[in-house]
């Protein structure tokens, strides 16, 4: 084969691969959105989880300590299942409007049932600094509640609560609620595995 034979060679196998190149690839099923979906849908349920994971037990870092309403006396400012969060705070700084989280007053004379040493979330209607006592009641309830609080069994301010919250924390606090949810951030990790083997093939 001679020199220019050679060249036209060269020459047509570099076109025909360009044109090779230039040709719009064939449509294989279109698996990018369904990764772009299993991404999508994997980072959603690993993120919520995670997120629910810090609501929980963060502010505890924080000195706050987080209490679950399982009555309907401080309806409707704090429904039934929220999660209510409160801050250690000096009692005789408390002020009538303020709720704060306590314990029966019965409890810290030695007379508690098992009723009395469950957390009460109600609102401060007086604080009688002097006697260190205060009075409570639920804004559901007609009357203030009979027994006062001492200020030794006063837990602290109520700062803010979300409600229904408290529905997931009950069982989550389980070693089954966080063997749980451990197994859906792993479910949700898979999901995005799954999902960028998928577009990679694509």
């Amino acid at each position: 084969m001679s020199r220019v034979e050679r060249h036209a060679a060269e020459e047509a196998a570099i076109s025909k691969e360009n044109e090779k190149r230039s040709k719009p690839k064939k449509d294989k099923g279109k698996p990018a959105p369904l990764g772009r979906f299993f991404n999508f849908l994997g980072s959603l349920i690993m993120w919520a989880a995670i997120l629910l994971c810090l609501v929980l037990a963060a502010p505890r870092l924080a000195g706050i300590k987080t209490y679950v309403v399982i009555s309907g006396s401080m309806e409707p400012a704090i429904p039934v299942g929220s999660m209510v969060y409160s801050k250690e705070v000096d009692p005789k700084t408390l002020e009538t409007g303020d709720v704060i989280v306590f314990y029966s007053s019965k409890a810290g004379q030695g007379d508690a049932g098992t009723e009395d040493i469950i957390p009460i979330t109600h609102r401060v209607v007086l604080n009688d600094t002097k006697a260190g006592e205060i009075t409570t009641k639920g804004d559901a309830n007609e009357q203030a509640d009979i027994f006062k609080v001492t200020y030794l069994n006063v837990e602290g301010k109520v700062i803010f609560h979300i409600p229904h919250l408290g529905y997931l924390a009950a069982p989550l606090s389980s070693t089954m609620g966080k063997i749980a949810i451990a197994l859906i951030i792993l479910a949700g990790y898979l999901l995005t595995e799954v999902g960028s083997s998928i577009r990679k093939r694509s």
